[in-house]
């Protein structure tokens, strides 16, 4: 069997010609010499051993094969234009789809400006969110079932890359009138020990988890562990971006030593964003910075979309941050 060497610049030779009626005409179309375009249309009807093409001294038709296979021919380059006219727009960022998982804190009081101006940007490409703890914000990672994520490292992950986006301090939360809230000033770690503490899955990974009784209550929905917060059921620690700053039943304290929540871009290791996540992650990249400015959170942010692109693997084992002693201690946490 003879291989397939016919290409589509031989199917656009016989649809010009055919639809010229003249081998002079199409090479003046196809900006190429009579004897190119007839050579063309020999390989192809040798190739196929039908004639498609009847050749008269005033002009060319089509014979009835010819004519069966008009149509065919014009789909077959119709579909391939098509396809590469798509795969051009998506390469050029002006169609495409993106969908992410974010923790609900960074979803709620950062992303909201951002989609804008991406949506003004790029009015072309569409946007999927998910809205889910850090857990799940991973999970959904490593499943393939977004693009990427933002959120904190849960658990160590050798499929994973986390690139640092900016680092949210830690705060007591409770109800106005649970005792705590009354005390003046920071709140020590130590004062915990004997609370009945509602867990949003951020304790279980902090250095100072010894200074917590086991916990009774795991609330990893913030819906729901804020409902338990105002019906004063025990107290909670939270990233400062995830406490509803309107709520006047909440109160916040100030915990010391000083821990914090570092939240970031995660994608899976070893693999190609398209254009569109691709052009989300560099507004992200962009925005977030203008975005913390009014929150008084400290930017991460890597300076250039190049500098972004050098991601931390996720650690094999428990995460461990060596700092000098008069630095605050920071660890991931789960909202």
């Amino acid at each position: 069997m003879k291989h397939l060497n016919i290409t589509l610049r031989h199917l656009r030779t016989f649809i010009i010609v055919a639809r010229q009626g003249s081998f002079n005409l199409a090479a003046e179309e196809l900006s190429r010499t009579q004897p190119a375009i007839t050579l063309a249309i020999k390989q192809l009807e040798e190739f196929i051993g039908i004639k498609l093409l009847e050749r008269t001294t005033r002009r060319v038709t089509p014979t009835a094969e010819g004519e069966n296979f008009l149509p065919i021919a014009q789909r077959l380059v119709r579909d391939f234009d098509t396809a590469i006219y798509d795969l051009r727009a998506t390469a050029e960022r002006r169609v495409g789809h993106v969908s992410m998982a974010i923790v609900p804190s960074v979803a709620t009081n950062l992303l909201p400006p951002m989609i804008k101006t991406f949506s003004n940007n790029y009015p072309g490409i569409n946007l999927h969110l998910d809205d889910d703890s850090s857990r799940g914000v991973q999970q959904r990672v490593e499943r393939n079932e977004v693009d990427f994520g933002i959120g904190s490292i849960w658990q160590p992950s050798q499929n994973l890359d986390f690139t640092p986006l900016f680092s949210d301090q830690l705060k007591l939360v409770c109800h106005r009138d649970h005792p705590l809230s009354r005390e003046p000033g920071p709140i020590q770690w130590d004062q915990l020990e004997n609370e009945t503490f509602l867990d949003s899955g951020i304790t279980k990974t902090l250095r100072t988890r010894q200074h917590f009784a086991a916990s009774k209550f795991d609330f990893p929905n913030i819906t729901t562990l804020m409902a338990m917060l105002k019906a004063n059921l025990g107290v909670s620690i939270l990233p400062s971006l995830a406490v509803p700053s309107a709520d006047e039943s909440l109160v916040t304290r100030l915990l010391m030593p000083i821990e914090t929540s570092e939240i970031g871009l995660i994608t899976r290791r070893a693999w190609t964003l398209s254009p569109a996540a691709e052009t989300m992650v560099e507004t992200i990249i962009d925005e977030v910075p203008k975005q913390l400015a009014n929150l008084g959170l400290s930017a991460l942010v890597p300076a250039t979309p190049e500098q972004a692109s050098q991601t931390t693997p996720f650690p094999k084992a428990a995460p461990k941050v060596n700092r000098p002693s008069n630095q605050p201690q920071s660890k991931q946490a789960a909202c």
